[in-house]
């Protein structure tokens, strides 16, 4: 009796001792979970060859087809392969070490063995531990296996390697030995959950750092099985290395889950089905629990949650990219903190963990893995310091009272009108110094290498730069006061301060208020710099000179705050025409001569914005000083704009472009609606429509030339008045604007500007009466000439020159008044062109031809003067040639 009861117990320890069936026996019954588990990445973890590559499903792109080229063996060598299904390969040899390693009978000790390639993209072979005796054994296979086992061998012929059942990562990893279920088909005799999916615990800290405890043969823990293999020895810190968290930290990450506790890793991941090669293994998304910041997202284009929060802030194989913050790993910390710090400690081994930084990412990997991963996708470039205001705001909801945030936030997004901006004149207004000089833009000549020697200061005495870019500068000390006036620490009321240049050209210096009290406060900055106010200061230990938001014209100077516009990242919250660029109207002349109103929170006119600062006051008429318009009246000009109220000052600029120093901030010329006048424009030489209509009668720094009539602002007054007379007020304070003389340029500032400006230029000189008969048909057909008394005959003379290409002078004489008709012919008497076809009083007339569209030839020129009236015709004509 005891003998029998001594059997059946030994029946009963073998009937229970369980057995791996492998998961093809699985396939039978759970057929769908099967074909997912199949074309996941489990089955390849680890692949015995037998001689032949091993076969991966069809959409699988890993390059096999040129392992065996790049890294030097024959397919007899390699007893089995790492990976291979989405990430790296490695091989191991017939005696089972690691090819390339130390001891490696193929490729020994010369690396060249990790074949590295992510989700379909190759990137190259790596040097896998060259050095190292690497015997692919129970201490790597234990996590890339089936029923891993220390004891025996897996490999023929080589002792000691350790077993296991599977290669790859099969069924029964995860639910433990099958033998009884397969029998019995009840779900009582497999394990849902298989803590025990490795065979001992060797190197494992239970119940160290992080209190981790033994695995537990009746647990239910998916994380603590998923982690078996998915972490580094179930002990915190999270390791790193390179700037990346290391692979095999997801479980280590997963302790940091304070308000994702209740998640387990089947939350999202369905764990039979692939993720990589457009799989369908995650269940849920991020909206399943966090819909309001889903709702809330401020950020444009197509990212979403994971693409910020679960970044490849891990590598297992490869860095991507050029930002250094993509790696070939979703990391599962989830949460951000918004600083420009690292998340790394400083030795670069662990990701920080502790009181002041919790174990977090940093923006780097949240933000600039994607923005700076390629500098010719649409996604802008960004440094740290820009993303950190970005993504404090990123699930914000818009303030009720917006805030300045900076020029260079807003260039994140617009980082084409940011680097146009910043090349501009804009943002050099006023700058801040700290003791030392601004930087300016590469292609600025302003002579700042010399501004200490000529104005006699050292750059500690110096708090801010106005100007700078393009032409003058001046200079403010530490007391807030404009160095060389009467209370200045510098140079004490002196002068020999205002640094006058223009356009690349030094004008010397100059002596700007000398005897003043200049102080750089609200009166003066409120349109030099961003945000300005009245009240605080802008420099330590100097009270009540006013503040501002950003030194020099930034974007919000145009566009308003930006706080809430950053976090919506909505047109909506931003404003396109910010009419409140200062904060105050103090000076301003609202309601007064020109009716002027107060500005508007929702208006958008663009001339009143630009026109705040391009003012004196928003109040007529446009003021003059020595000889020229003084600067800043650009806006009083618009406002004889008559025959172009249509426009505004973005009919023609670009705002966030220059116009000095080549730029291209002129959208259109005056030809784009004044065709005809460029057509019949009677005057030779190279000038253009500029040239006559916006010449230099402005003032800001210099004079320039020997005419008297060229400052070093364009005038925008755009009008002509063809006489003699001055366009000043007799006391030489205004531009005249009257019933007699509309505003309007005169021919000293349009002609003489140019032909006086140098003796010995190529330009001839003129007196104002030549002007005035030059000027007085210079859109018309032909242009009477000066000083003559009237023709007593009529004559067609010869052109000149003659031969030409393309422009030629036709001159001929009318006796008496009549229609006169000029025409070209070709030698077959076609008509090519009409010239003049016009009635015409007495003179001698000179008519300029631009023969640009005529080929080069032979042609006859004939005028025809009828008087009927008179009963006098008179005909003529002449050959020319054109040569090309």
């Amino acid at each position: 009796m005891k003998k029998m009861l001594s059997m059946i117990l030994i029946l009963s320890c073998i009937m229970y001792a369980q057995t791996y069936v492998g998961s093809t026996n699985c396939q039978s019954c759970h057929t769908e979970k099967y074909s997912d588990w199949f074309d996941s990445g489990h089955p390849y973890k680890f692949n015995i060859t037998n001689g032949a590559a091993p076969v991966y499903p069809d959409f699988v792109t890993n390059y096999q087809d040129v392992w065996d080229d790049s890294i030097g063996f024959t397919w007899d060598q390699v007893s089995g392969v790492i990976g291979g299904f989405g990430w790296k390969a490695r091989f191991v040899d017939q005696t089972g070490k690691l090819i390339g390693t130390a001891n490696s009978a193929v490729n020994t000790g010369l690396g060249h063995n990790q074949f590295n390639f992510y989700d379909g993209t190759l990137w190259g072979v790596g040097n896998y531990h060259p050095a190292d005796d690497k015997t692919y054994n129970y201490g790597c296979f234990r996590c890339h296996t089936t029923g891993p086992e220390e004891g025996g061998t897996w490999l023929a012929g080589v002792a000691d390697l350790g077993t296991f059942a599977e290669g790859g990562v099969g069924c029964e990893a995860c639910h433990g030995p099958g033998s009884d279920h397969i029998v019995s088909q009840s779900a009582s005799d497999i394990d849902l959950v298989y803590e025990y999916n490795i065979s001992d615990t060797t190197g494992l800290d239970f119940g160290g750092t992080i209190g981790v405890v033994a695995p537990d043969p009746n647990g239910d823990d998916v994380n603590y099985l998923c982690g078996t293999c998915h972490n580094r020895g179930f002990n915190a810190p999270i390791e790193a290395k390179g700037g990346y968290i290391k692979h095999h930290e997801v479980w280590e990450e997963s302790l940091t889950w304070d308000g994702h506790s209740s998640l387990t890793c089947t939350s999202c991941h369905d764990p039979h089905k692939r993720v990589i090669w457009g799989g369908d293994g995650i269940t849920v998304d991020c909206s399943t629990c966090h819909a309001d910041q889903v709702a809330t997202i401020n950020h444009s284009g197509t990212s979403n949650c994971v693409d910020c929060h679960m970044p490849y802030a891990g590598k297992s194989a490869v860095k991507r990219g050029e930002s250094g913050y993509k790696g070939d790993i979703n990391s599962h910390l989830f949460k951000i903190t918004v600083d420009d710090q690292s998340m790394f400690t400083e030795d670069g081994h662990y990701v920080k963990d502790d009181s002041e930084r919790p174990a977090s990412l940093d923006l780097g990997f949240a933000c600039l893995g994607c923005h700076n991963d390629d500098p010719t996708d649409a996604i802008p470039e960004m440094e740290l310091e820009q993303v950190v205001n970005i993504a404090a705001g990123m699930h914000a909801a818009p303030v009720d009272d917006p805030t300045y945030v900076g020029s260079v936030t807003c260039g994140a997004c617009h980082t084409d009108k940011y680097s146009d901006w910043f090349d501009s004149g804009h943002p050099y207004k006023f700058n801040i110094t700290n003791g030392a000089a601004p930087v300016y833009p590469d292609f600025v000549t302003n002579y700042q290498d010399v501004w200490d020697d000529s104005i006699g200061f050292t750059w500690d005495q110096v708090s801010g730069v106005i100007g700078g870019f393009g032409w003058k500068a001046r200079f403010v000390d530490q007391t807030g006061k404009l160095i060389g006036t009467a209370n200045s620490a510098v140079n004490t009321g002196l002068g020999h301060n205002q640094f006058n240049f223009y356009d690349g050209t030094l004008w010397g210096v100059g002596n700007y208020h000398p005897a003043d009290d200049k102080t750089y406060n609200y009166g003066c900055f409120r349109c030099h710099t961003t945000g300005p106010e009245e009240g605080g200061t802008w420099l330590a230990g100097v009270a009540d000179l006013g503040t501002f938001a950003e030194g020099g014209v930034g974007c919000e100077a145009c566009h308003g705050p930006g706080s809430d516009h950053i976090v919506s990242q909505s047109a909506s919250d931003i404003d396109l025409v910010y009419e409140y660029n200062i904060s105050d109207t103090t000076g301003l002349d609202f309601g007064g001569t020109i009716g002027v109103v107060a500005p508007d929170p929702n208006g958008d006119d663009v001339n009143y914005l630009c026109g705040t600062c391009h003012n004196r006051g928003f109040n007529a008429p446009i003021e003059a000083k020595g000889g020229y318009i003084k600067h800043h009246e650009v806006w009083e000009e618009s406002l004889t704009w008559d025959g172009h109220s249509f426009m505004s000052c973005t009919s023609c600029h670009d705002p966030h472009k220059r116009v000095i120093w080549d730029g291209d901030g002129i959208t259109i010329d005056c030809t784009t609606c004044h065709a005809d006048q460029v057509a019949t424009l009677n005057h030779s030489g190279t000038s253009n429509c500029v040239d006559c209509h916006m010449p230099y009668a402005g003032k800001s720094a210099v004079k320039r030339g020997e005419s008297g009539y060229k400052g070093d602002i364009n005038s925008h007054l755009f009008k002509i008045t063809v006489d003699d007379q001055s366009m000043f007020t007799e006391d030489g304070h205004y531009v005249k604007d009257d019933s007699e003389r509309p505003a309007s340029l005169d021919l000293g500032f349009a002609c003489l500007g140019c032909h006086n400006d140098d003796p010995n230029d190529a330009i001839p000189e003129k007196t104002i009466a030549e002007a005035v008969t030059a000027a007085a048909n210079m859109h018309g057909t032909a242009s009477i000439s000066a000083g003559n008394s009237l023709p007593d005959k009529f004559q067609l003379s010869q052109n000149y020159p003659n031969p030409f290409n393309p422009m030629t002078v036709i001159p001929f004489d009318i006796q008496t008044a009549g229609h006169v008709k000029l025409v070209i012919y070709n030698l077959l008497g076609q008509e090519m062109a009409v010239l003049a076809d016009e009635y015409m009083t007495p003179g001698e007339y000179k008519l300029n031809l631009n023969a640009q569209s005529l080929a080069t030839g032979v042609y006859i020129y004939d005028i025809t003067v009828d008087n009927s009236e008179m009963g006098i015709v008179f005909k003529d004509s002449k050959k020319m040639v054109i040569m090309k």
